[in-house]
């Protein structure tokens, strides 16, 4: 049971202080802008129905908190309930007398960790806030943007313990049958079908915060941290996707997801997505283009120095199964892997004293199962709206990810364990939707529409 005062009471409240308000701080729009009758049947379940006991703190105060916390950037609760004891426009957004005393920090805590229990209300109110993002007309739902950035786990990286993790390395039926049927083709036989292959690597992890693995994205000996997968749509940069997991989960893994996620809020997917290289993988890609995705992805250049000066490039396809090397060497065909690769061998001792092979081996040209994807893309990135969705990239994925960690305080993780980094990510992505949301309302009071039916209507 708890006790929320009326909108009657809060304006009274709010009388004294009309002169003291900040009248351009972004929480009077926000204040407009959120439906807060919406956001109190959210919580209500959460809540005993029954009459009796003491009333607890209102809830509607606490997410207000929270709110104010993410939007200014704040470090930590305790640190934003002393801001708001002296801070008039706060106690405004609040709806509290200046004798009401502030709720204590703790209280905040237990509310977001005891009684909310994790992300599964914020996920909640996320998804609630893109579909009306969506009605109002301000995404467009044409073009998405995708990257994942890092965010410093509250570990120490210098106490880190290693353990064997149990990986499982699934069979792709798929590529199997597309191994076999070149196989067949070229007189070899059939591979057989084994069970997924399990192993043991070796893992970092941190005692303090064990949800978060060791990083060496930007520093050298490693830290641990969390990746958070965004999408954003690229009309005006709201976020309409996230996904928190540890460190060592590529994006390539996370995206097909996301966007059959999205696919069930919008009823339809984009017609094209901008992506970083380290979305460079034939089963993601083929994932999205077999929903019906433009990709403007960038190239990834191959880890191999083998052979730096007789490439794969360099090799020139005479026939089906037929190479010839730069010498002119042909390189026939000689089997394909279970790994999914085509192996083309030149005959023994071709390579002796060639001025492009780097060791007195003979080169072995291996070509991916993958190639008509990989080749795909590359026509994709060097077509005209390829290179355009390219430098749509900094304006809106990288844009968003600059605002949360400069703005908002995304750039460190303030809590330990997968579950509550998830949440300060999914209030985080709630408060730059709202600040961006509350900017192009206010822009269509003064005759600004900026919404895409309306720019549509325009162009025809």
């Amino acid at each position: 049971m708890f006790y929320t005062p009326s909108r009657q009471a809060i304006e009274k409240h709010r009388e004294m202080y009309s002169y003291m308000v900040d009248t351009s701080h972004p929480l009077i729009a926000l204040d407009q802008l959120i439906n807060w009758s919406t956001l109190l049947k959210n919580v209500f379940p959460y809540y005993s129905t029954t009459a009796t006991g003491r009333p607890t703190a209102d809830p509607i105060v606490l997410i207000k908190i929270l709110f104010i916390q993410k939007l200014e950037g704040f470090r930590s609760v305790r640190f934003t309930c002393k801001q708001i004891q002296s801070n008039v426009t706060y106690r405004w957004f609040l709806g509290i007398s200046l004798f009401t005393r502030v709720p204590h920090h703790s209280t905040i805590s237990k509310f977001l960790w005891n009684r909310l229990q994790g992300a599964d209300f914020w996920l909640a109110v996320f998804n609630q806030q893109i579909k009306q993002i969506y009605k109002e007309g301000f995404i467009a739902n044409e073009t998405w943007a995708g990257d994942e950035t890092e965010l410093k786990a509250n570990a120490n990286k210098r106490f880190r313990h290693k353990i064997l993790t149990e990986k499982v390395i699934p069979t792709k039926p798929e590529d199997l049958q597309e191994i076999n049927a070149f196989r067949v083709k070229h007189g070899k036989k059939p591979l057989k079908v084994v069970a997924p292959k399990v192993i043991h690597p070796p893992t970092n992890y941190s005692p303090i915060d064990k949800d978060a693995r060791l990083s060496v994205k930007h520093v050298e000996r490693g830290q641990f941290a969390y990746f958070e997968h965004r999408i954003v749509d690229t009309l005006h940069g709201f976020i309409i996707a996230t996904e928190l997991t540890a460190a060592n989960v590529p994006g390539h893994q996370v995206l097909p997801t996301q966007v059959d996620q999205l696919h069930l809020l919008f009823g339809e997917y984009a017609k094209e997505i901008t992506l970083d290289a380290g979305y460079y993988n034939a089963t993601c890609a083929k994932q999205l283009l077999k929903r019906g995705f433009f990709i403007s992805m960038p190239y990834k250049r191959s880890r191999s120095k083998e052979h730096p000066k007789c490439k794969r490039t360099h090799f020139k396809k005479v026939k089906d199964g037929l190479y010839a090397c730069p010498m002119g060497i042909p390189f026939s065909y000689r089997t394909t892997t279970r790994g999914g690769y085509h192996e083309f061998k030149a005959p023994k001792g071709s390579c002796t004293n060639c001025p492009y092979s780097l060791k007195e081996e003979d080169r072995v040209l291996r070509i991916s199962i993958h190639q008509k994807t990989y080749d795909r893309l590359r026509e994709m990135r060097l077509s005209q709206r390829g290179k355009i969705l390219k430098v749509v990239r900094p304006q809106t994925i990288e844009l968003s990810f600059a605002h949360s960690k400069e703005n908002h305080g995304l750039r460190y993780a303030r809590y330990r364990s997968l579950l509550k980094v998830k949440t300060q990510v999914l209030m985080t992505a709630i408060i730059q939707n709202f600040k961006k949301w509350a900017k192009l309302r206010s822009l269509k009071q003064v005759g600004l529409h900026l919404t895409y039916k309306i720019i549509e209507d325009d162009v025809e």
